[in-house]
């Protein structure tokens, strides 16, 4: 019996691929992959249904999941939201891998702009990531931490304000830690 891994019956088709799909903040990224696409098209009239129906979509999942991702949003492949409830994410940009816990909110902060967030970036539960601030790749963003200046690449940030705690760019937290050279 192992201790560790992944249980060979949870290799299974339905473990793999329907229980993602479960999961409140899986359906918030598809609605917001959705809105993306639908503000794409070309064709009017089409495009005044499609949106009319991302409308009220997005309404519904914003009310059963307390989810709301702006879908002006540049955000890169491999965004998880963990849990659900009060997470609003309003970004200039988000790079790829990185994950968002709940309570979380990116925001601007009275049209200061709109964050933008590297590559590989873990967001804690509960921490703000206000104005137009840069957070660099592979960043642990700790629980409940409040982001208003700028945090350098391949660190770990805590604090109200956040300050830079480690300068060590592997963490558990992240999905493909970076190793220096």
């Amino acid at each position: 019996m192992r201790g560790y891994g992944v249980r060979p019956e949870d290799q299974t088709f339905f473990r793999q691929r329907i229980t993602p799909l479960l999961e409140l903040g899986t359906w918030a990224v598809i609605v917001y992959r959705f809105g993306r696409c639908v503000y794409g098209i070309k064709i009017p009239v089409i495009r005044q249904v499609m949106i009319g129906i991302y409308l009220v979509i997005n309404t519904i999942c914003l009310m059963l999941t307390g989810i709301h991702i702006q879908r002006k949003s540049d955000i890169g492949p491999g965004l998880v939201v963990h849990n659900c409830s009060c997470i609003f994410v309003l970004a200039t940009r988000i790079g790829h891998s990185c994950s968002v816990n709940q309570g979380v909110s990116v925001a601007s902060v009275r049209g200061t702009g709109w964050p933008t967030i590297g590559n590989n970036v873990y967001l804690g539960a509960g921490c703000k990531v206000m104005g137009g601030v840069t957070i660099g790749d592979n960043v642990v963003v700790s629980a409940n931490s409040l982001v208003i200046t700028d945090v350098p690449s391949n660190c770990t940030v805590l604090g109200v304000p956040a300050r830079v705690i480690s300068r060590h760019p592997v963490s558990p937290y992240l999905k493909s830690p970076v190793t220096t050279t």
